[in-house]
């Protein structure tokens, strides 16, 4: 009896001992998941998302227009590839607030967690970056609050807007000046657009104080002459507002039948006075020439094109006459020579004859290429008369040269 009693409270003991034991490893267990879940962190910025924001956004005026220009945007914030680019948003402030346009800075993505901290030091580097943060946030709905959309570029017409790796987009700003808006500041950004509506940062801020363009010109004349065509013009008095104008020169352009659209200049800068000489011109062109001033403090701005003159410049201008003929007579032969014509577009001479007082006709059909030639067609004891024309590609022949006088004995 003793015995079973005493097995009974043995084992009693064992399962005391056992559940003890038990007990102990879950306390522990709590103590460890309670003190990992009470230590808290500085709170970490979000992932970045959306595409990185263009950075070299530039702006000029080229006549009537606003011309923003900024690099293919590629990259996403975290550094990958940008590969569903959907549009490009632009936008337009027409008489920014100082506040609006003042430097932005934004914080790096990662910057908040990546200084090191002593124990119990407070991350004053994770509060900079905060605030930075919030500071480009409130800039940029400032940004929006004054902004106008101008017309959205989706990626398919971006093609027609790409120059190299840049992106170049023209801002039409007659319409402003229509509205009396004439010399008031405007600031540009823009925005990047992924395909499942992510958007950039707001790009840099640039800003443009337009300028009002001269009046056109008037076009008067366009002379054809020999290797030159000389156009002259009278000059615009007013800007496109009616007010005088300063004029910093006119910018010359010409373009080839059928070419439709005018390339560059023909002057390397802008030409002072009223008259422009053309030596670039080739024969049997169709050629249209307009112009264009500038102002005086601001040569990329353009004013209206002048009226358009056209011109067929033919070749109709004769070389020079051969000078120096002389006529030699050898019996059965008169040996003319004469001195060399310098014209680019020589083709060759052509040798006339006339007996005593009768008039002069050609000795040959073709013309003779070398300033010498040999008449064997003679008549011993017939006084002769020679002249002779340089002739050009074109057919047209110079006057005649002086006369030299021959008679075979």
């Amino acid at each position: 009896m003793r015995a079973a009693t005493g097995n009974r409270q043995s084992a009693i003991g064992n399962r005391r001992s056992g559940g003890g034991g038990n007990l102990l490893v879950v306390l522990l267990l709590l103590v460890v998941a309670t003190a990992s879940c009470g230590k808290k962190g500085d709170p970490q910025p979000p992932l970045p998302r959306g595409p990185k924001a263009v950075s070299d956004l530039a702006v000029e005026q080229e006549g009537e227009e606003a011309v923003l220009t900024f690099t293919f945007p590629d990259r996403l914030l975290t550094g990958a590839p940008l590969t569903d680019l959907a549009s490009i948003e632009l936008y337009r402030v027409v008489k920014p607030s100082e506040t609006l346009t003042a430097p932005r800075s934004a914080p790096q993505p990662g910057a908040a967690a990546s200084a090191p901290r002593a124990p119990g030091e407070v991350n004053v580097m994770g509060a900079a970056a905060r605030r930075a943060a919030t500071n480009v946030r409130l800039a940029e709905e400032a940004f929006y609050r004054e902004a106008r959309s101008l017309t959205p570029l989706p990626v398919a017409a971006m093609a027609e807007h790409t120059r190299g790796a840049s992106i170049v987009y023209r801002d039409p700003l007659s319409r402003l000046w229509s509205e009396g808006r004439v010399v008031e500041p405007l600031a540009y950004a823009v925005v990047s657009v992924r395909r499942n509506g992510e958007r950039s940062p707001l790009s840099n801020i640039v800003l443009l104080t337009p300028a009002v363009p001269p009046e056109a010109p008037v076009l008067t004349a366009a002379l054809p002459e020999e290797g030159r065509i000389c156009l002259e013009w009278l000059p615009p008095e007013k800007d496109l507002l009616g007010r005088p104008v300063e004029l910093g020169g006119y910018n010359v352009y010409r373009r080839i039948l059928p070419q439709e659209e005018y390339e560059a200049p023909l002057n390397a800068k802008p030409v002072n006075g009223t008259a422009y000489v053309d030596s670039t011109a080739l024969y049997g062109a169709s050629l249209v020439y307009t112009l264009r001033a500038v102002l005086a403090n601001n040569a990329k701005v353009e004013g209206l094109p002048a009226d358009e003159i056209g011109v067929v410049y033919r070749d109709v201008f004769p070389p020079p006459p051969p000078a120096r003929l002389e006529a030699l007579s050898e019996g059965k032969l008169v040996r003319l020579f004469w001195d060399p014509v310098d014209a680019p577009d020589l083709a060759g001479y052509r040798v006339e004859r006339a007996e005593g007082e009768g008039p002069f006709v050609a000795l040959t059909k073709e013309i003779a290429t070398d300033p010498f030639f040999s008449d064997e067609s003679v008549t011993q004891g017939v006084r002769y008369r020679y002249r002779v024309r340089s002739v050009d590609r074109a057919g047209n022949a110079s006057a005649p040269s002086a006369e030299a006088v021959a008679e075979t004995f």
